[in-house]
């Protein structure tokens, strides 16, 4: 699971070690009531039957709609800058979708090798800056972009001023403005997104069982911030969008979806409800590790309390991130992903990003091996790609794919 890519990112291996620690001492009686997801008896073999190894024939856009992320990795494979490495090595894999980490706080941690970034301070800035120019030229057809500007750093605050919100509308309407200027005349999507939408609500408390006293307002909060960044994007695809062949989109991302099975407050039920968006983003771990019927239930969820617009129309949803560490839990793998392909299939996802081209995360936290790492046993396994330039399990799965969707 991808873990600190940005200073604000909180890890989900420590949040994991949290609960289950929470959970052995007895954790406090939640102040909601449980519910179990209704059961489909017909569900498990309607999703079997949407696996990629039981179709005949997979979507003619399966290689848009389905990718990989590239985000601080702990290895290179060549001297080339190591964003525009990791776009040309997804693009050799066959996919035409790429997730990339874009805030201009961050963009050294986030792409380190052979690379020399300027300073940034915008979005637009950043969006013109040498590597990022590059990376735009390039032939995908989706840039999935996780995305956060200095501008927006407090939104968790109670009283903000107005001239708040309009400074993060404004930085997304020019982002926005200058990628209808950008790709007018290209067929190509771009969407903006927060990073899990849960742990930034809940931030210093993973559990939420039972919830902070302040919890509703920390929902309000997120839902002003969240309208501020889709306003910017509305308005701009609007004004700049009439007769362009790209789409400019905003994702509103959750990640706890399965908490409000256990009476927990999510932003699912309780952000989510009170913010239009173009799209709702699920990083789906969560519902991924808890099998097909599961992580069917979880797509359920969201569906049933989003609000998505226009754009895309009622209960538009895709995957942001879904991965298996795969030197961690090395059973099932090519199977796993095949269940969860299904899933997203039989639901109808506009688009999934793999968790990730090149692992991010050490086995061994405390005692991290210098960078760039050329030992596969040292990393976790989530990759597409080892340090030795060999295919993970994962990685000669969705490159198959992605070669038979050609």
């Amino acid at each position: 699971m991808s873990k600190d890519p940005s200073a604000h990112r909180i890890s989900r291996r420590n949040f994991t070690r949290r609960l289950a620690a929470a959970s052995a001492a007895g954790a406090l009686p939640c102040a909601f009531a449980a519910e179990k997801p209704p059961v489909d008896a017909e569900l498990p073999a309607r999703l079997a039957a949407a696996r990629p190894s039981q179709l005949a024939r997979l979507p003619a856009d399966f290689n848009d709609r389905f990718g990989s992320t590239h985000v601080s990795g702990k290895y290179c494979l060549t001297e080339k800058p190591f964003l525009l490495e990791g776009a040309e090595k997804l693009l050799s894999l066959g996919t035409r979708l790429g997730k990339f980490w874009f805030e201009p706080a961050r963009a050294r941690r986030s792409y380190p090798f052979h690379s020399r970034w300027g300073d940034c301070s915008t979005l637009a800035e950043l969006a013109r800056s040498e590597y990022f120019s590059q990376l735009w030229q390039m032939p995908f057809t989706t840039f999935v972009l996780e995305t956060t500007t200095p501008a927006e750093e407090g939104w968790r605050k109670v009283g903000l001023p107005d001239d708040f919100y309009a400074t993060v509308t404004r930085e997304y309407f020019d982002l926005t403005a200058h990628f209808y200027r950008l790709f007018r005349d290209r067929v190509v999507t771009v969407v903006l997104q927060n990073w899990e939408g849960d742990w930034l609500l809940r931030y210093q408390d993973p559990k939420w069982n039972p919830p902070p006293a302040d919890w509703r307002q920390r929902c309000e909060q997120m839902q002003r911030w969240l309208a501020a960044r889709q306003a910017g994007v509305a308005k701009a695809r609007l004004e700049s969008g009439a007769r362009a062949k790209c789409t400019v989109a905003h994702a509103a991302e959750v990640n706890r979806v399965d908490d409000a099975f256990r009476g927990i407050p999510t932003m699912t039920r309780h952000v989510l409800p009170g913010v239009e968006m173009d799209l709702v983003s699920y990083s789906a771990y969560d519902g991924m590790n808890g099998g097909p019927v599961h992580f069917w239930k979880c797509l359920e969820e969201i569906r049933a309390h989003a609000r998505t617009g226009p754009l895309f129309g009622p209960g538009a949803l895709a995957i942001g991130e879904f991965g298996i560490p795969e030197n961690v839990s090395s059973a099932r793998i090519t199977e796993r992903y095949d269940e969860a392909l299904g899933v997203m299939l039989a639901a109808n996802v506009r688009h999934a990003a793999h968790w990730e081209l090149f692992c991010n995360e050490f086995r061994n936290e405390r005692q991290p091996p210098p960078t760039p790492v050329n030992d596969p046993k040292l990393m976790r396994g989530f990759w597409l790609v080892k340090p030795d330039g060999s295919l993970s399990e994962g990685g000669k799965y969705f490159s198959a794919l992605w070669q038979r969707a050609r």
